[in-house]
């Protein structure tokens, strides 16, 4: 009997450590809302909706320096502006910047042919203002309203830049 209820209590108390432990790292992975607007303002690039067309526009929010400019700030002010769509580089090669979304669900099933269609269309334009970038290939599971693949800004014409 003493050796079921030791048993006991060890299973519990591992199960309580683990549990502070993912507590623990759930608010590191949390950025605050100042962290996220320093992120977002890290992009070149933001959205306007237009109300009166209806239509999102591409807005400039500041000039980049292509030399001093790197793929993991924009990637980190493209997560802070979706907090439900997580980028990872996978790599830079030529003139292509190949980034991965490893659960797109919330992109291609949730955010609507607009919501995904502004996502991919900012993203974009914040990755080809690296140096010798001109297209982003997205590695994702495709759904109903975004598919993967190698994307200019050529292809997003619909945005029009300010």
């Amino acid at each position: 009997m003493k050796k079921i209820t030791l048993s006991l209590l060890v299973i519990i108390s591992l199960f309580a450590c683990n549990n502070q432990a993912a507590e623990e790292k759930q608010e590191k992975d949390t950025l605050s809302e100042d962290e996220i607007a320093v992120a977002g303002d890290k992009l070149v690039w933001t959205t306007a909706y237009d109300s009166l067309s209806g239509n999102y526009l591409l807005k400039q929010q500041r000039q980049a320096d292509a030399d001093r400019l790197t793929a993991q700030e924009l990637i980190v002010g493209i997560n802070a502006s979706r907090e439900n769509v997580r980028m990872e580089l996978i790599k830079i090669s030529n003139d292509t910047i190949y980034v991965a979304i490893s659960n797109s669900e919330f992109l291609t099933q949730r955010m609507g042919s607009a919501g995904a269609a502004e996502y991919m269309a900012v993203s974009t334009y914040n990755l080809t203002e690296l140096k010798n970038i001109h297209f982003v290939n997205y590695a994702f599971e495709e759904g109903d309203h975004a598919a993967p693949g190698a994307f200019s800004r050529e292809d997003f014409e619909n945005f029009k830049p300010q």
